[in-house]
């Protein structure tokens, strides 16, 4: 091929590309668009409000120990005899004996090896009170993380609560029978204010100024002020 020939072709090459880039940038100035700052589809998501947590309040154990069924407390008791003896006196097995723990000193039974270290029962300070005996009996290792004790606790959500105070008020029958039970919780006090308007002997309205009706409603905006009629002679 001449130089000629090479000149021609390579004059269409870049001329063809000139006249493409001046009908892109002739485009542009014609259509305006924008583009987004992020690559995506925008979609329309509505905003839901989480509802806040319920909170729980405190538990009143005077009022359900009180109501507590000690049958089925003694039916629950059964969850634990295999590892612990429930007998007057009785001998340690798995776990110690848990007659008379209502009030006992926690990890106080003689001759029991109980867990050590931080977390265990043998870190604990204080009694087998109602309360504790409800947060142990719930979730022992939520109450002691080092336990080395296996069950898991009675914790259902339906029931839960109410087997624990069945069972509690069974292990007060097991030489607690003299310990008090807990004064129930003071109902809350839910104070009303009403307010009513005085219908007989009410004060007579302000010159100029409308009277209120009865019923105690307030007149409609922008009614004139009406004068109440003078008193016969």
């Amino acid at each position: 091929m001449s130089d000629l020939g090479f000149n021609k072709i390579a004059f269409c090459v870049l001329g063809t590309g000139l006249a493409l880039i001046g009908i892109n940038e002739a485009t542009h100035s014609l259509f305006h668009h924008t583009e987004h700052e992020v690559a995506a589809y925008a979609v329309d998501v509505p905003t839901e409000t989480v509802a806040e947590a319920e909170v729980v309040g405190p538990v009143d154990y005077g009022l359900l120990l009180s109501a507590a069924d000690i049958a089925k407390g003694e039916e629950q008791h059964k969850k634990c005899v295999q590892c612990h003896n429930f007998d007057p006196g009785g001998a340690i097995l798995q776990g110690p004996p848990l007659y008379g723990i209502l009030n006992r000193d926690i990890a106080s039974v003689a001759g029991f090896k109980y867990s050590a270290g931080e977390g265990s029962l043998s870190e604990h300070e204080g009694a087998w009170t109602y309360e504790n005996l409800n947060h142990f009996l719930e979730r022992p290792k939520g109450f002691a993380s080092a336990t080395i004790m296996n069950f898991a606790g009675i914790n259902s959500r339906v029931t839960g609560l109410e087997d624990r105070m069945n069972l509690i008020a069974y292990l007060r029958t097991l030489g607690g029978e003299s310990i008090p039970l807990p004064a129930p919780l003071p109902p809350a006090a839910t104070a009303t204010a009403e307010a009513t308007a005085p219908v007989d002997g009410a004060a007579p309205p302000v010159d100029g100024a409308a009277p209120v009706p009865a019923d105690g409603t307030a007149p409609a905006p922008g009614a004139p002020p009406v004068t109440p009629a003078p008193a016969p002679q």
